[in-house]
């Protein structure tokens, strides 16, 4: 089929991308791998926040009920519903986003795309099928996925990325977070609001480093409060998994080899999220077109 403009990836640039050029007269397709919304919707900012009033809601009521004139005896709480409702809160963006792309005629393919010359998409479909459309103009918007270290691949057990981490079963007694970004920052959080044992390491002076620095001092402050285990200028050295979990060897960037963390030998259900992230081109660069 022949297409004015062929959007890849159905993300926040994508959708808004594509919706527009149809609101403007356009013939228009999506092709989206997973679900419309991308990682943001689907599997980052948006579900994490649900994650993280949860979080809130529990913190509250666990340390601060009393200031709200309340007496709670046996507070608990059901760990696969707090998983439940934030994916509940995503698939209904997401059909959000399905409704706008039928309300303005946008045909919504779900598959992967290849580029194999100018102007043609290959989209090999989730339901098996392969198609070749046209496209006088092709709008990549790809996106981004989480990016393991260097001798640590996910394993989707005890190593695991963002993506694992917002629908983790059964909740981990410890967890180590590599990365103090927006991302290690926001599910340090929320595990440790549901008393998950949790180690934060970073290897730059401070938590969140490329935001202000003020902000950053008085943040790491009060997640050590809540009972986060900080650990900044410290850079990882090693990690490697074991039969009970994670073992992962620290190093103090301003005095040397320093720590030996090894909880994942001493507290079972060890996991180590890592909140990296790189460009997101699938089939796209195996065909060597520049990123």
């Amino acid at each position: 089929m022949k297409y004015d403009l062929i959007v890849i990836g159905g993300g926040p640039a994508g959708y808004v991308g594509a919706i527009r050029a149809a609101q403007l007269g356009k013939k228009v397709a999506c092709v989206e791998k997973e679900r419309a919304g991308g990682t943001c919707l689907n599997w980052g900012c948006i579900p994490t926040k649900s994650l993280l009033r949860n979080a809130e809601l529990f913190h509250l009521m666990k340390h601060r009920a009393g200031d709200f004139g309340f007496k709670i005896d046996g507070l608990s709480y059901d760990w696969e519903k707090v998983i439940k409702r934030s994916r509940e809160v995503s698939d209904k963006n997401a059909a959000g986003i399905e409704f706008l792309f039928k309300k303005n005629k946008v045909d919504y393919v779900l598959g992967g795309a290849l580029l194999e010359k100018a102007g043609e998409v290959v989209v090999k479909r989730n339901d098996g099928k392969t198609e070749t459309h046209e496209a006088a103009n092709i709008l990549i918007a790809t996106g981004v996925i989480p990016r393991p270290l260097t001798g640590l691949p996910f394993n989707g057990k005890t190593v695991i990325g963002s993506r694992e981490a917002m629908i983790l079963e059964p909740q981990p007694k410890s967890m180590v977070i590599i990365g103090a970004g927006a991302i290690g920052v926001e599910f340090a959080y929320f595990y440790n609001a549901f008393s998950t044992e949790v180690t934060l390491i970073e290897m730059m002076p401070n938590v969140l480093p490329i935001e202000d620095t003020e902000v950053s001092q008085a943040l790491e402050k009060a997640l050590t409060k809540q009972g986060i285990k900080i650990l900044t200028n410290t850079k990882t050295t090693k990690a490697e998994t074991t039969k009970r979990g994670v073992r992962v060897t620290l190093a103090g960037l301003d005095d040397g080899p320093a720590v030996l963390c090894d909880q994942g030998d001493t507290a079972a259900g060890e996991e180590c999220a890592l909140g990296y992230r790189r460009r997101h081109l699938d089939g796209i660069l195996q065909r060597g077109l520049p990123a």
